[in-house]
C-alpha cells in the first residue's frame, strides 16, 4: 500500500488537475508566440482576486460566476501585454531574451498594481484583501465515494482541468481556427504564406492562455487556506517545471509533466517521509531537482533548447 494511502493518492489528483489549469496554458502560448512569460503567474493571482474581490465586496458564492469573471480578466491582461508590448517590441526586433525581460517587468508591475487595488478595496469595505481567506462556493458540490469525501475544491478543480483538456482537444483538432493555430505553431512563415492571419492567431492565443490560467486561480480560491497577492508566484516554479518537461511545445508532455510532478511531491515525498524521515517541508527542492534534471538531461526544444537536440541529431 501506498504510503499516506489513501490522503496521498487524493492529494496527488487535486494538484495534477491545478499543474494542468496553469501549465497547459503556459506551453499553448510558448509553443505559438515563443515568449517565455513571467507574467503568467500574474493570470494566476488576478484570476483568485477576481474572485476576492467579487465575493468580498458584491457577496458572489458562485464559482462558475468567479470563474467567467476571472476569464475575462486573465484574457485581456494577456490581450493586452501582447499588443502593448511584446508584439510592438518583437515588430522593433528585439530577441526573445529582451521579450523576456519585459514580461519580467510587467509581472513586477503587475503585483505593485494588485496591492494598490487590494488597498483601494480595503479602504470601501474595511476588509483585509491582502490575505483573505478561503472562498466557500453555493454552486460547487461535495462527493462522498465509498465513505470518503471529496472537498469542494476537488471536485471543482477536476471538472475545470478535464474540461480544459477535452476542450484543447476538440479546438485543436476539430476546428478550422485551432488548425490554424497549430499551423502557426509549427511554421509561422509557411502559415501567412498561406493566408492565415498570423497576428489574430496568436492574439487569440494569448487571450485564452492568460484566460484559462486566470480561471484556474480562481478554483484555487477554494482551495488555499489564505490568498494573497503572492499566491501565483509561489506556484510558478511547479508550473515552469511542467511546461518544460513538455519541452514548452507539446500539450500532451506537458500533461505527463503534471502527473509526474504532483506525483513526485505527494506520494514521492509521503514515501520519502514515511521511510526516510525526511520532512514534508521538501516538496519544493523535489521539484527543483527535477527541474534541473531536466534542464541538464535533456534541454527542453523550446527556450533556447534546439542547439543540444540538433547536435544530437547531428551525431546520431
Amino acid at each position: 500500500m501506498l504510503p499516506g494511502y489513501p490522503y496521498s493518492i487524493v492529494n496527488f489528483l487535486h494538484y495534477l488537475f491545478f499543474y494542468l489549469l496553469f501549465s497547459l496554458p503556459l506551453t499553448l502560448s510558448y509553443r505559438n508566440t515563443k515568449v517565455i512569460n513571467f507574467a503568467h503567474s500574474n493570470f494566476i493571482t488576478y484570476g483568485m482576486y477576481t474572485a476576492v474581490f467579487l465575493h468580498g465586496l458584491l457577496g458572489n458564492t458562485s464559482l462558475l460566476a468567479a470563474a467567467a469573471a476571472a476569464f475575462l480578466v486573465g484574457g485581456s491582461m494577456a490581450l493586452l501585454n501582447n499588443i502593448a508590448v511584446f508584439r510592438p517590441l518583437e515588430r522593433r526586433g528585439a530577441s526573445p531574451s529582451m521579450i523576456m525581460i519585459a514580461s519580467m517587468g510587467l509581472w513586477i508591475m503587475y503585483n505593485y498594481l494588485l496591492y494598490m487595488l487590494a488597498d483601494v478595496a480595503h479602504f470601501f469595505s474595511r476588509k483585509n484583501f491582502v490575505s483573505y481567506s478561503k472562498i466557500a462556493y453555493s454552486d460547487v458540490p461535495e462527493l462522498s465515494i465509498a465513505g470518503f469525501t471529496l472537498s469542494q475544491s476537488f471536485v471543482a478543480s477536476m471538472l475545470a482541468a478535464l474540461g480544459l483538456v477535452a476542450a484543447l482537444y476538440l479546438f485543436l483538432e476539430k476546428t478550422r481556427l485551432g488548425r490554424a493555430m497549430r499551423a502557426v505553431s509549427d511554421n509561422p512563415v509557411l502559415a501567412e504564406v498561406s493566408g492565415i492571419p498570423r497576428d489574430t492567431i496568436v492574439n487569440l492565443t494569448w487571450l485564452i492562455a492568460g484566460g484559462v490560467a486566470a480561471v484556474g486561480g480562481a478554483v484555487w480560491t477554494c482551495f488555499s487556506g489564505t490568498i494573497t497577492p503572492q499566491s501565483g508566484d509561489a506556484m510558478i516554479l511547479q508550473v515552469f517545471t511542467v511546461s518544460f518537461i513538455g519541452g514548452l511545445v507539446s500539450l500532451l508532455r506537458t500533461g505527463l509533466g503534471a502527473l509526474a510532478i504532483s506525483f513526485i511531491e505527494n506520494v514521492g515525498i509521503a514515501a520519502l517521509n514515511t521511510y526516510l524521515g525526511v520532512p514534508t517541508s521538501f516538496r519544493p527542492f523535489l521539484t527543483f531537482a527535477t527541474l534541473l534534471t531536466i534542464l541538464i538531461a535533456s534541454p527542453p526544444l523550446g527556450a533556447a533548447g534546439g542547439l543540444p537536440y540538433r547536435f544530437r541529431r547531428r551525431r546520431g
